[in-house]
């Protein structure tokens, strides 16, 4: 059973559109007014486009187990170099699972329960419940599983997204006053500050995530072209509802008043409330959770799926190997379910649930920026150590340098927000800069080096 072909094109981009579209960075980005407008096209060109045609050529290329990026990385560099690279887009998604969670529950305080939004500890609870819940909801075979990601794509993200700019389009005809300017040159360019500029590295990885179906690899009928369409057909959905939605919510919602975790549904439900239809507003924000829940249980098993792939390799210890009748990865599941509950406690521990939300995001984003990294170094490796193996989808017709090129645009892009992503956002209010910056350093120091770590002691302790 663990080598059906369940997934057709289709649920592959349902399953890139929920791995990839951030409905809680549509919210966060909005915080900054017209100006999101040039992070998204920055991030789009200098990454989202070079990470989606690197990701396309590896992902047909390589197409033998479900290890994605671990075996991008080791056919260019070996195994203990790929073992770095799924570590950081593992431990990333740890990380991120409380980040990408906490949107849910604010969004979902609109049903009827806004305490919640700002309530840390129901916040710490909620978080563990939806994290164990997904963990074991991702043990069911991944045809079952799938089915959420479809339903979640296209009613929970792609749908609120479109009506989310279908809003803004009414409420320019309908004469309400727009909250943003149009007319100057400083409501698009960004303000030159850390605080501006931190946002970087969180909509570098918002658009990060299109590698997510190659951990489906062994389960993906004719995945030497069913991957790259899927990885292409997504960049196009995923830019162009982020960027309009993003635009349209800074135009509805006062700029004091942007929330960065249920933004989305809070410039809906504005517009609902203009045409008595309240009672719309909270169905609408039913749907949104739904489309946070695919992309939290995507991205609880896409990263899982690749370590067990590593663990079979006997490259980490044997539990993160363990499979059900499904093939699912029981073992990471239960591990990384064990460290999100640990993780949450964040909530309890940092002086506000935005401050909280802003750290886990710029954790979770700098690890991402850093495993594209040696993603693209490894494609241009690999473009002269198997300069003979097909692919079924070339960046440029002839040649290396058209690949070289966007590989380097991307490498750019991910430096620069790796070390603007050390600095606290604005909408965090973080007052203590300093403390927020050296606990940043403090975690990637601790957190890159563990792989490291563990590599010098599986060698010493083999010979």
């Amino acid at each position: 059973m663990y080598q059906h072909k369940e997934l057709k094109l289709f649920a592959l981009v349902m399953i890139s559109i929920t791995a990839v579209m951030s409905l809680s960075s549509i919210a966060y980005m909005a915080t900054i007014g017209l100006q999101n407008v040039a992070f998204f096209a920055f991030a789009a060109l200098l990454f989202f486009i070079p990470s989606a045609l690197i990701a396309a050529e590896l992902g047909g290329m390589l197409t033998n187990n479900n290890g994605g990026v671990y075996t991008w990385v080791g056919a260019a560099f070996g195994k203990n170099s790929g073992l770095v690279a799924i570590w950081m887009e593992w431990f990333n998604n740890v990380i991120a699972a409380p980040g990408n969670i906490a949107p849910l529950v604010a969004t979902f305080a609109y049903v009827g329960f806004p305490g919640l939004a700002h309530n840390a500890t129901a916040m710490f609870f909620l978080l563990l419940l939806i994290t164990w819940s997904m963990t074991f909801f991702n043990f069911l075979p991944i045809g079952k599983v799938a089915i959420l990601s479809i339903v979640g794509g296209v009613f929970g993200m792609i749908l609120p997204g479109i009506l989310l700019i279908g809003c803004a389009i009414y409420w320019l005809l309908s004469g309400a006053p727009l909250q943003v300017s149009f007319s100057t040159t400083s409501d698009w360019v960004p303000m030159a500050s850390f605080a501006t500029f931190a946002l970087l590295v969180k909509v570098l990885g918002s658009y990060s995530g299109i590698q997510a179906v190659s951990f489906h690899a062994r389960n993906i009928k004719n995945p030497r072209i069913n991957i790259p369409i899927a990885m292409l057909i997504t960049v196009i959905v995923i830019f162009c509802v982020t960027t309009l939605a993003s635009v349209s919510l800074a135009a509805i919602v006062p700029s004091a008043d942007r929330n960065a975790l249920n933004g989305l549904i809070q410039a809906i439900a504005v517009v609902m409330h203009k045409l008595n239809l309240d009672w719309l507003a909270q169905i609408i924000s039913l749907f949104v959770c739904v489309g946070m829940l695919a992309a939290a249980s995507i991205w609880i098993l896409s990263p899982a799926r690749g370590m067990q792939e590593v663990a079979m390799q006997g490259m980490v210890p044997k539990v993160f190997a363990r499979i059900n009748k499904h093939g699912m990865p029981v073992g990471v599941l239960l591990i990384q379910a064990v460290i999100c509950s640990i993780l949450a406690t964040l909530f309890l521990l940092m002086p506000s649930v935005e401050a909280a939300f802003a750290m886990i995001i710029a954790l979770t984003s700098q690890f991402t920026v850093m495993m594209w990294i040696l993603v693209f170094v490894s494609a241009i490796r690999l473009r002269y150590t198997a300069k003979d193996m097909e692919r079924p989808f070339r960046v440029g017709k002839t040649g290396n340098v058209a690949l070289i090129f966007w590989a380097s645009l991307g490498i750019i892009a991910c430096s620069c927000g790796f070390f603007l992503g050390l600095f606290p956002p604005k909408f965090s209010h973080v007052q203590n800069k300093v403390g927020y910056v050296s606990l940043m350093i403090m975690a990637d120091i601790i957190i890159i080096a563990i792989p490291f770590a563990y590599i010098k002691y599986k060698k010493l302790t083999e010979n």
